[in-house]
């Protein structure tokens, strides 16, 4: 079991943000969280990597039971990458440095290192087709570049669990399928960590992902294989408007509202 949430509630200054939380991540899927601004998707990741605690409620994330468990080795385990991290690194940097800065967990360089070093870094790089950002600065990078070599950073420190925390905010359309193209393509690679794509666009859940969480006002709405989710009548739920289904191709949908 990847992750266990049972009946999990985190409350601040005497406000529900998040209520009656169940859910189970099994080894082998891969995540999908949908949810509208102010659902509560950026609380429960913290919850997730221990950065709020919960208020009442069962957690167990890789083995670690909240409370019982070692809580600072878990943290070490759990990458994520967001657009807040964009602005965090040198711009003087290359590429391959501000990749091998994830196998220290540092924003900067603060030791020497060797060739053999930025090589594992060129490498990362190369195994997910990210090699034409090798040498590059991280000044000259668009943000949708920037967002691509962020992961690869996270990735050299071997993460088990992987949170794409709306990792798209931000990029045009073709930056946005080039990003997805990337990430779809690190899912199948064999040493890939368990993901967890966190977004408020369902056209962008891809046909990588296998389950799909609704999160609506701080509860689970629907959760579950993604053929069984992604319906019209869970999403009109969801969105509180009926919308209509596009099939974009690839396992792809467009939400379309009916005004």
């Amino acid at each position: 079991m990847i992750i266990s949430m049972k009946n999990v509630h985190y409350k601040r200054q005497g406000k529900t943000i998040l209520e009656d939380i169940n859910w189970e991540f099994k080894k082998g899927e891969r995540w999908a969280i949908l949810g509208l601004n102010g659902a509560g998707k950026s609380t429960l990741l913290r919850i997730l990597m221990a950065e709020f605690w919960k208020t009442s409620g069962d957690l167990t994330v890789l083995g670690v039971e909240f409370g019982k468990g070692d809580i600072p080795s878990l943290r070490t385990k759990i990458g994520v990458v967001g657009s807040f991290l964009a602005e965090r690194f040198p711009i003087d940097l290359t590429a391959e440095q501000i990749v091998l800065t994830g196998k220290y967990k540092s924003s900067i360089l603060y030791r020497e290192y060797g060739q053999a070093e930025l090589d594992e870094a060129i490498d990362m790089l190369k195994t997910i087709k990210a090699e034409h950002l090798i040498g590059r600065t991280y000044s000259s990078l668009s943000q949708g570049e920037r967002q691509l070599l962020l992961i690869a950073r996270s990735l050299m420190e071997e993460p088990a669990i992987l949170i794409l925390d709306e990792a798209t905010v931000g990029l045009d359309l073709l930056a946005r399928e080039r990003l997805l193209h990337h990430i779809d393509y690190i899912c199948q690679l064999p040493t890939a960590p368990a993901i967890i794509y966190v977004t408020h666009h369902a056209e962008e859940i891809t046909d990588n992902f296998t389950h799909v969480l609704l999160l609506k006002d701080g509860m689970v709405l629907a959760q579950g294989p993604k053929e069984d989710i992604l319906t019209p009548e869970l999403l009109s739920d969801f969105y509180g408007n009926q919308v209509e289904l596009i099939d974009l191709g690839e396992g792809r949908l467009f939400i379309k509202p009916v005004l």
